[in-house]
């Protein structure tokens, strides 16, 4: 009888341990389901951008503000853009100071080792001629040879294509550059078509249109830095339902699309 009382014993108290670690174990996988990372929980991850408005604006209201916004919180995370001068938005990606860069073309990452690129297209940005002379014609980079070009300084897009002209001044900002335009110093301003837009626009440059088609078109992409590459998937699938629920529509639309009314 004493027998049957130690083995029962026995029997009771091995139950008790394992209903005591199954109970712990399933507490601790509800805080690791539900709970948010700590890499995640406290500040949004920054997305640096070397473009200013109208894709990274004060009131981060911008196309890249609202693109990153709503495609990191389609995965659950908190995200915002920041703007830093181009090269410099690149290498604080790169080097994890940041925590991505938005938007660079296809390829930018046998460069810089550490980022990851989102492999769903963020826009076709179109590169392309503005000038006040409706006369000109400019198909190509060759037609630029007879005319009198600017370009803003270190736009390697532009630096490696550019190679005949009359005269090629190279400025600082687009402030300059629709100002050489504006005085009729020179014939062409080679620039991105929403960005000379929103000049054009908001500074009441009278006179300049641009040229269609565009000298270029390229796909950019959001890219992150590697330690946040468990998120490119998600993000993918993100931007990818967003195009096709009308939300990335909707966005082009009041960000974009409304320079040309």
């Amino acid at each position: 009888m004493r027998y049957e009382n130690d083995i029962y014993l026995v029997i009771t108290m091995t139950f008790k341990r394992q209903y005591s670690f199954c109970k712990k174990l399933f507490g601790f996988l509800l805080f690791v389901i539900f709970v948010p990372s700590p890499l995640y929980a406290d500040s949004p991850l920054l997305i640096t951008s070397g473009r200013g408005e109208p894709f990274v604006k004060p009131d981060n209201t911008g196309f890249y503000d609202l693109i990153v916004k709503t495609m990191f919180n389609r995965v659950g995370v908190n995200a915002k853009t920041i703007l830093l001068p181009s090269e410099r938005s690149l290498l604080s990606a790169n080097t994890g100071i940041d925590d991505g860069n938005i938007a660079r073309i296809k390829g930018i990452e046998k460069k810089y080792k550490n980022l990851v690129m989102v492999p769903e297209k963020i826009i076709d940005f179109e590169f392309v001629v503005f000038t006040r002379n409706n006369t000109i014609q400019a198909n190509n980079w060759d037609d630029l040879r007879s005319y009198n070009v600017a370009f803003i300084t270190g736009w390697k897009f532009f630096e490696k294509r550019v190679k005949a002209y009359i005269s090629l001044v190279k400025v600082k900002d687009s402030t300059q550059l629709f100002g050489l335009l504006n005085h009729d110093r020179v014939d062409i301003a080679l620039y991105d078509l929403w960005s000379g837009l929103w000049q054009v626009k908001h500074f009441q440059d009278s006179g300049v249109l641009y040229l269609k088609p565009p000298l270029a078109r390229v796909k950019l992409y959001l890219y992150l830095n590697k330690k946040h590459r468990q998120l490119v998937p998600g993000l993918a699938k993100a931007l990818k339902a967003m195009k096709q629920d009308g939300t990335y529509s909707l966005i082009y639309n009041q960000s974009l699309n409304v320079l040309l009314e």
